[in-house]
C-alpha cells in the first residue's frame, strides 16, 4: 500500500511537470491522480510500476495517454525516473504534446519527448524529433527545431506563451 500511495503521489507531481507548457489549474472536476491500463504490475525486486496497454493518467493538471507507462523507484522509495511509450499525448487546458516516447529524468528534472515530438497551444507549434525541457531552468531544446507561430487575435499575446514552463516565473 505504502509503494501504492508513494506511486500515486510521484505521478501528481511528476505529471505536473511533464506537462511544462502549463500552469493551468485543472483537467475536468478531478481532485485526485488516476491511472488506468488494461494491466498493472511492480516489480518489488527491481523497484518497477509498469503499467501497459490503454494507459491513461488523470489528474487535477494533467490528461496523459499511452501504450505503456513505467514508473523506476530508487533504493529508498523515491522516483528516480517515469517514461511513457507509444502513442503519447498529454494534455492541459489549452496545451498539448505528442510523442512517440516521453521521459522524466526527476534529479535532473529534463523531460524528453523523442519520435514526431509536438508541443502546441491552440494552433502554435514546435516540433521536432527530439524536444527537451529541464523544468527547473527553464529551458527548451528542440532538434531540428521548426516553431510555428500564427498571429494573435484580439489581443492575446498567445504566441510566445507555448515556451511557459509553469514555474510562474516571469
Amino acid at each position: 500500500m505504502k509503494k501504492y500511495l508513494n506511486l500515486t503521489l510521484v505521478l501528481f507531481f511528476v505529471l505536473s511537470g511533464v506537462v511544462l507548457v502549463t500552469a493551468e489549474p485543472s483537467v475536468g472536476n478531478v481532485t485526485k491522480t488516476i491511472i488506468t491500463s488494461d494491466q498493472m504490475s511492480y516489480d518489488y525486486k527491481r523497484s518497477i510500476a509498469i503499467f501497459q496497454d490503454n494507459v491513461v493518467v488523470v489528474d487535477p493538471q494533467v490528461r496523459l495517454e499511452a501504450d505503456a507507462l513505467t514508473v523506476l523507484f530508487g533504493s529508498t522509495n523515491e522516483v528516480k525516473s517515469v517514461t511513457a511509450i507509444g502513442s503519447v499525448r498529454i494534455k492541459s487546458g489549452d496545451k498539448s504534446a505528442t510523442c512517440n516516447k516521453a521521459i522524466y529524468i526527476i534529479r535532473t528534472g529534463e523531460i524528453l519527448l523523442t519520435g514526431n515530438a509536438k508541443l502546441m497551444r491552440n494552433s502554435d507549434a514546435l516540433e521536432g524529433k527530439q524536444i527537451t525541457f529541464w523544468v527547473n531552468e527553464e529551458r527548451v531544446v528542440c532538434k531540428p527545431g521548426k516553431l510555428t507561430i500564427h498571429p494573435s487575435r484580439g489581443g492575446d499575446s498567445g504566441g510566445t506563451d507555448i515556451f511557459d514552463l509553469g514555474s510562474g516565473n516571469k
